[in-house]
């Protein structure tokens, strides 16, 4: 799934007719807030999602944690056809997941939809939930990746945000790898400002409040020429070994196996 820019929609669902405008390619609507009455948010994402998915965009939505008790409504009122993926909010375990992974499960069967077709992205906003991330992204075959809350974590862990430097250096860095070593997408909250800085920091995208940003978090989290050419001479080196018998290839001197191929696809596509 590509998501080089997320836009998130206000609770009563203003800015959406300028995201489904904009070249964004996914739509993140919230459930997790005491803005509004929680069936109020749940009917606001109901009717957006069914606008989303008309504009060939994904539809995202950020649900409750597990352990708020509000997660099963949640999924019950928003999984459908329209819904690609849920955004877990607060996750610190990676029970919370399989948690999540069993309800959308179930729905999907009830509702027709293949089993593992609706992907989950954790989100980690507190020092806790960093330390397990390795933990949380492999806790179930659905999850597509993580979503890093920048200033959410900032306040957990008594740092300041910042939308560009490093304090919060260690903690991107985290992300960045537990994500690419399960061969997952790592995003990241982020402000217009931080585009270009956490272009270079190996996240896949970014979850966005204005979808003025979206051209250019697009073009910012796209691979470079130089990283398409790579991926390919790698990717060209594997299959050329697995046609000859053998299990891993070479390309530039570095051994090329199935992760490194795996990857490989990835930036090509």
């Amino acid at each position: 799934m590509r998501l080089r820019s997320v836009v998130c929609i206000g609770t009563a669902g203003e800015g959406l007719s300028e995201t489904l405008a904009s070249t964004a390619d996914g739509v993140l609507l919230s459930l997790a807030t005491d803005a509004r009455p929680p069936q109020s948010l749940r009917n606001t994402a109901i009717e957006a999602l069914h606008r989303v998915n008309e504009a060939e965009k994904r539809g995202l939505v950020l649900v409750n944690n597990p352990r708020t008790g509000l997660l099963r409504d949640d999924l019950d009122a928003v999984l459908s056809h329209n819904l690609d993926a849920v955004f877990v909010a607060h996750v610190t375990e990676p029970q919370e997941v399989r948690d999540a992974a069993v309800l959308l499960r179930e729905f999907e069967l009830a509702r027709d939809i293949e089993p593992g077709e609706i992907l989950v992205f954790p989100v980690i906003d507190t020092a806790r939930g960093l330390l397990r991330c390795a933990e949380i992204v492999s806790a179930a075959p659905r999850v597509g990746g993580l979503l890093f809350d920048q200033d959410g974590y900032a306040f957990d862990a008594g740092a300041r945000a910042e939308e560009r430097g490093d304090r919060l250096a260690y903690a991107r860095g985290q992300i960045v790898a537990a994500a690419r070593a399960h061969d997952r997408l790592p995003l990241i909250t982020a402000d217009a400002l931080d585009l270009q800085y956490l272009g270079q920091y190996g996240f896949a995208g970014a979850v966005l409040s204005d979808a003025r940003g979206a051209a250019n978090a697009n073009n910012m989290f796209a691979p470079l020429p130089a990283a398409i050419e790579h991926a390919r001479k790698h990717l060209d080196a594997y299959e050329a070994a697995r046609a000859a018998g053998l299990a891993v290839g070479r390309a530039g001197g570095a051994l090329v196996d199935a992760h490194a191929a795996r990857r490989a696809r990835q930036v090509l596509e």
